[in-house]
């Protein structure tokens, strides 16, 4: 059986890597196929300084810049990641007939409308399988539409190639009500892939990591964050730290997974920090969205209560109190057995077949 993934499998994040790792390793030893994630990375999102100086306000130039270093952290890691040959465009993606038995995208925001607007010159729906020979399978593995409403004029574009998937799983709640804004009604919330691997298979990737002692206040903060965000990131680090407050940002996978299990408690808005946290038994703090980046909330919230620790998250100081109380991590584990389940269970009805 061949398996083809499309994920943002280049993207300078910790998360968008691991969870592609995760899913390429279950599937090829649940199933004994021969899995690849589909390398379509068009140059201009390349993570080059060249493209960070090209972008249009200072701060963006920063995040820029930000990537690039964060992407050299990460090289190595992704390496490990079985890639086709490259493929620049949506069109070329096309025009290649890809073989496969299944095509699956996900997961991650793969269906945030913003790329759907702006990945390419035009747009492209290429996460929504608009490629193939026309006789694969066509899944969606806990994808993410990041936002809590889906825009009208992209409605039209999606629909009719939702409408071709043999199966939908999505990572949060909010995304079953977009499913049933395009009029369809099978979707189910399905786990992120990271929960397939136990937690001694991430503490085996991890190295040690000598720049972060054992047992810090560390932070993982993605994005420029709002002045009352960073404010109550302040507050939270004080409560826990009358020192210096370490940065998981910069770190390679294997450092960085370290750097989690090693820690005191952490401070984070990363969807898969928390997830790792969890697998690894640290205590952590959830600090979330605000603004234009509130639509990406309900990832947090969906998985949170699942795991009867809604509590982890700090909108205000009024909620630092809750923090003190440690996390029963005997029965997170149980609850992630359960949470896993919601994907292995997935890939079962619409794989085996």
């Amino acid at each position: 059986m061949n398996i083809g993934i499309i994920t943002f499998h280049w993207a300078a994040n910790h998360g968008a890597i691991l969870q592609a790792y995760a899913l390429c390793r279950f599937l090829k030893q649940k199933y004994q196929a021969n899995v690849q994630i589909i390398d379509y990375y068009p140059k201009h999102m390349e993570h080059t300084l060249f493209n960070a100086l090209r972008r249009l306000r200072p701060s963006a130039i920063l995040q820029g810049i930000r990537e690039v270093k964060k992407d050299k952290c990460l090289k190595e890691f992704r390496e490990k990641l079985p890639l086709t040959t490259r493929f620049y465009s949506n069109k070329q993606l096309i025009d290649e007939g890809l073989k496969m038995d299944v095509l699956i995208t996900g997961s991650d925001q793969i269906w945030n409308p913003s790329f759907l607007r702006y990945g390419e010159e035009g747009g492209a729906p290429v996460y929504y399988l608009n490629f193939g020979d026309g006789k694969a399978k066509k899944l969606a593995v806990s994808a993410s539409f990041g936002c809590k409403t889906f825009p009208d004029d992209c409605k039209s574009i999606v629909k009719q190639l939702l409408d071709q998937f043999a199966g939908i799983g999505v990572r949060e709640n909010t995304g079953i009500e977009i499913l049933r804004s395009f009029d369809i009604q099978g979707g189910v919330v399905t786990a992120d892939p990271t929960a397939l691997l136990s937690g001694d298979e991430y503490i085996n990737i991890s190295s040690k990591c000598p720049s972060i002692p054992a047992n810090s206040v560390t932070k993982m903060i993605l994005r420029r964050q709002s002045k009352k965000n960073k404010e109550l990131i302040s507050k939270v680090s004080s409560k826990f730290s009358n020192g210096r407050i370490f940065d998981l940002e910069f770190l390679s996978m294997q450092e960085w997974l370290a750097a989690i299990k090693n820690s005191k408690i952490v401070i984070t808005n990363s969807f898969h920090c928390v997830m790792m946290c969890l697998k690894l038994h640290t205590p952590f703090v959830v600090i979330l969205e605000d603004g234009l980046s509130s639509g990406m909330n309900d990832r947090f919230m969906t998985l949170l209560d699942r795991f009867g620790l809604t509590d982890r998250v700090i909108k205000s100081e009024d909620d630092l109190i809750n923090i003190s109380k440690d996390i029963d991590f005997k029965q997170a584990d149980l609850n992630m057995e359960l949470y896993a389940e919601t994907l292995t269970s997935f890939l079962e009805r619409n794989i085996s077949k």
